[in-house]
């Protein structure tokens, strides 16, 4: 379920906010091991972990992120995960040897393409002519720079995300 799980690390630290509400909502978690815990748990105020925010315990956050977990246990998020995966794998395989692709990658729902640049890096002035390509043929993809990040909701259907990277190709033998 998380990036910890896939690198086989277990954290002091996790803190979890914008997949609980989808980012609609202030809402955040944070989690520890027991030991972490366990040194700020106490009756001495000295030893508290001030750590509270405005929106804390938002009632309206509080029942979005309940309605989440809900989702999670009664829809086969997992399967949709899956499935996701599944065709940013393959047609990720159609970039790998693209004359203006340096890499391919994917995790999960992540998926990045990485093109070839001049200016490489977030300020890379790709990232605007892709932007306007990508919104021009009706697609909100947000370049990092010379990076193509494809990153869709859990509910996208198959053929939507398809037509995602067929865009992606189309502006990439355009440019």
């Amino acid at each position: 379920m998380f990036a910890c799980d896939h690198a086989g690390v277990t954290p002091d630290l996790m803190c979890l906010s914008k997949g609980l509400t989808g980012g609609f909502l202030p809402f955040a978690v944070t989690l520890s091991r027991s030991e972490v815990y366990d040194a700020f748990h106490s009756s001495d105020r000295s030893r508290t972990f001030f750590h509270g925010h405005s929106y804390s315990g938002n009632p309206l956050g509080c029942a979005a992120a309940l309605a989440t977990l809900k989702i999670f246990e009664q829809e086969p998020v997992f399967d949709r995960i899956a499935a996701i995966e599944r065709i940013h794998q393959e047609r990720l395989e159609e970039f790998r040897n693209h004359p203006k692709v340096i890499d391919v990658r994917t995790l999960g729902t992540v998926a990045a393409i990485e093109l070839r640049a001049d200016d490489a890096g977030y300020l890379s002035s790709l990232r605007a002519r892709l932007y306007e390509r990508f919104m021009a043929a009706g697609v909100l993809l947000r370049p990092l720079g010379n990076v193509v990040y494809t990153v869709p909701p859990y509910v996208i259907r198959p053929d939507d995300l398809h037509y995602i990277y067929d865009v992606i190709g189309r502006v990439l033998n355009a440019m």
